[in-house]
C-alpha cells in the first residue's frame, strides 16, 4: 500500500498575497451558505463552510480594487463549484439543458421561480459584474464559463465508474473541466482596464491560459488523490498510472514532471511578454497575476480548506434529500 501522505505535493515560487478584505469575505461566504444556498443539507453546507471558499477569492486575486469586486468573484467561485458538484453526475440531456440556460441566463434573461435555484444567484452574480465590467469583458467570461459546463457533458461516461479515458483525450479535456478560464477572466479587475480582444485572443494568452488551465488541474489532481481513488477517474496521477501500468509512485512522479514542465513555460512566458505596444505593461501585470493566483491555489489547499480531507467533499448521494 502507498503511503499517500508521503508524496510530495505541488510548489511554486510565484509570489503569495491575501486581501485585506479576506475576513469579510470568509464571513459573506459563509453568509451566502446559509441563504442562498439554504436548499442544500445543512451537512452539505457545513461541509462548504469547512471548505472555506471566501479565502481562495481572498488568496487568488488579493488586489480588487474595491470590495464589491472581490464579493463578486467569491459569489462566482461559491456558485461555480457547488454547480459542479450538484450536477455531475446527471445525464447528458440533463446537463445539455443546464448549460443552455445558464447562458440564457449569463446573456440577460430572468429565472423563473420555478427554475433551480442556482439560476437566480447566477443572475444577481450576472448583474454584478454587468455593472462592474464593460460589454466586451462580459462576451469573454461567459464563453469561458460555456466552455467549463459544456465540458461537464464530456464527463458522463466517466462518473460513478471507474473508466478511464486515454491520456491524449484526458489532458484536453482536463484543460476545460478544471473551469479556470472564466476565473482567470476576473484577473482583469485587478488591472485597472480591461484588454481589448485582439490581445486576449492573440496565441501569447491563449497559450498563457491553456498552461495556468493545466497547471490548476494538476495541481488538484495531487490534492485529490485520496479521494479519487477508487471514485473518481479523471485525475492525471490515476490515468497515467492506468494507461502505463504503473505503480502510483510512478504515476505520481511522471504527474509531476508534466506539472512543473508547465511552470516551467509559465515562468518563461512572464519573462518573455511580446511586445503590446500601449497595453504590454498590463499584459505583463496580467502574467504576474496570474501567478498569484496559482499559488493562491495552493497557499488555500495548504492552509485554509478542509475539502481534500477524509469526509471533506461531496459524495454521489449528498444531495439526495434535495
Amino acid at each position: 500500500m502507498t503511503n499517500l501522505a508521503s508524496l510530495p505535493l505541488p510548489g511554486y515560487t510565484f509570489p503569495a498575497a491575501i486581501s485585506s478584505w479576506s475576513a469579510a469575505i470568509k464571513e459573506d461566504t459563509d453568509k451566502w451558505l446559509e441563504q442562498d444556498f439554504s436548499f442544500l443539507p445543512e451537512k452539505m453546507r457545513l461541509k462548504y463552510q469547512l471548505s472555506n471558499f471566501g479565502k481562495i477569492s481572498a488568496r487568488c486575486l488579493p488586489d480588487m480594487p474595491t470590495y464589491a469586486h472581490l464579493r463578486v468573484t467569491g459569489q462566482f467561485m461559491l456558485w461555480g463549484t457547488i454547480f459542479d458538484d450538484f450536477f455531475e453526475f446527471k445525464t447528458v440531456s440533463e446537463l445539455r439543458y443546464l448549460h443552455d440556460r445558464a447562458m440564457e441566463i449569463l446573456k440577460g434573461s430572468d429565472p423563473d421561480p420555478s427554475e433551480t435555484p442556482f439560476f437566480t444567484i447566477l443572475a444577481g452574480i450576472r448583474d454584478s459584474l454587468v455593472s462592474l465590467m464593460p460589454a466586451y469583458w462580459i462576451r469573454r467570461f461567459i464563453q469561458n464559463v460555456s466552455v467549463w459546463i459544456a465540458s461537464m457533458q464530456e464527463e458522463v461516461p466517466y462518473k460513478g465508474v471507474m473508466h478511464f479515458p486515454s491520456l491524449r483525450y484526458f489532458m484536453e479535456l482536463r484543460e476545460k473541466t478544471i473551469g479556470v478560464q472564466a476565473y482567470l477572466d476576473l484577473i482583469e479587475m485587478q488591472l485597472g482596464g480591461c484588454l481589448p480582444d485582439e490581445i486576449m485572443y492573440s496565441d501569447y494568452m491563449k497559450e498563457l491560459y491553456r498552461l495556468a488551465a493545466r497547471v490548476f488541474a494538476w495541481c488538484n489532481d495531487f490534492y485529490s488523490l485520496l479521494k479519487d481513488i477508487g471514485r473518481e477517474p479523471l485525475n492525471l496521477v490515476l490515468v497515467l498510472q492506468h494507461e502505463y501500468n504503473l505503480s502510483l509512485e510512478e504515476a505520481h512522479t511522471r504527474a509531476m514532471a508534466i506539472h512543473d514542465e508547465d511552470v516551467q513555460t509559465i515562468c518563461r512566458m512572464q519573462q518573455e511578454v511580446p511586445d503590446y505596444g500601449i497595453y504590454t505593461d498590463t499584459v505583463r501585470a496580467f502574467a504576474h497575476y496570474l501567478g498569484v493566483m496559482i499559488q493562491g491555489q495552493n497557499q488555500w489547499y495548504m492552509k485554509d480548506t478542509m475539502r481534500y480531507k477524509k469526509d471533506g467533499h461531496p459524495e454521489k448521494d449528498s444531495f439526495k434529500t434535495t
